[in-house]
């Protein structure tokens, strides 16, 4: 039997993507789709709380094109999706800025265009799309211009969409700044981060999914950008 009012996230067999997803089977009652790139232990605990997981490349045309397929076998319908995807490559890497714009961009795309109808779908009053771009876009990045401006990008696809699917399904972004750090990450690095924003503080990807919920739970936010920045700004 197919999924009904489903959560899609992609991306989530690790870090935030996976706090996302472990939240919403643990506190909502949504069945839980997402996608994984590489196997991680975060992937094989999702799958033992219940979540549908399939792998993909999505730089990959070919890739991107099957999992839309696969999403349409595993799904009735969807209450939202949420594109959590996301590699940060430097500029020097080969092909970093093509990748980046296969993951940030297309894949977001060809999800939207092709999931509505699994959107429309849904029996529910509110239908979501919510993408997680990042807060420095506003400010560039002198290191990462591929990066930085595969996030503008999404931020301005989801006005986009916003107006392309009005009424019928809201689309909002989320541009997180610093929410987790790495645990190769040495204490100074981790220092001189904090002291850039106000509040100083390494809040953890539950501050994500409280504004997830928010826009979810939002009847009258379409078409916006939530920063969660702790005031780097």
């Amino acid at each position: 039997m197919k999924l009904k009012n489903a959560i899609l996230i992609t991306g989530a067999g690790q870090r935030v993507g996976l706090h996302l997803a472990k939240q919403f089977l643990l506190e909502k009652d949504y069945p839980v789709i997402f996608s994984f790139r590489n196997p991680k232990p975060g992937v094989d605990e999702l799958i033992k709380l219940g979540a549908h997981a399939i792998q993909v490349d999505f730089t990959d045309a070919k890739q991107r094109a099957g999992f839309i397929e696969q999403v349409g076998q595993t799904a009735e319908s969807l209450r939202a999706i949420v594109h959590n995807a996301s590699i940060w490559l430097d500029d020097e890497v080969e092909n970093s800025f093509d990748q980046q714009w296969q993951v940030h961009v297309k894949t977001p795309y060809e999800l939207n265009r092709a999931l509505t109808p699994l959107l429309r779908a849904s029996d529910g009053e509110l239908k979501d799309i919510i993408s997680l771009s990042d807060a420095s876009v506003e400010r560039g990045s002198a290191n990462q211009i591929g990066y930085s401006a595969s996030k503008a990008a999404l931020q301005n696809m989801t006005r986009s969409f916003a107006q392309a699917l009005a009424p019928d399904i809201k689309v909002n972004d989320i541009a997180p700044g610093l929410v987790m750090f790495n645990q190769h990450d040495k204490a100074d690095y981790r220092e001189k981060r904090l002291q850039k924003s106000l509040l100083g503080i390494e809040p953890g990807a539950q501050v994500v999914f409280e504004a997830l919920t928010y826009l979810m739970n939002s009847p009258y936010s379409t078409g916006s950008t939530l920063t969660l920045d702790g005031g780097q700004r």
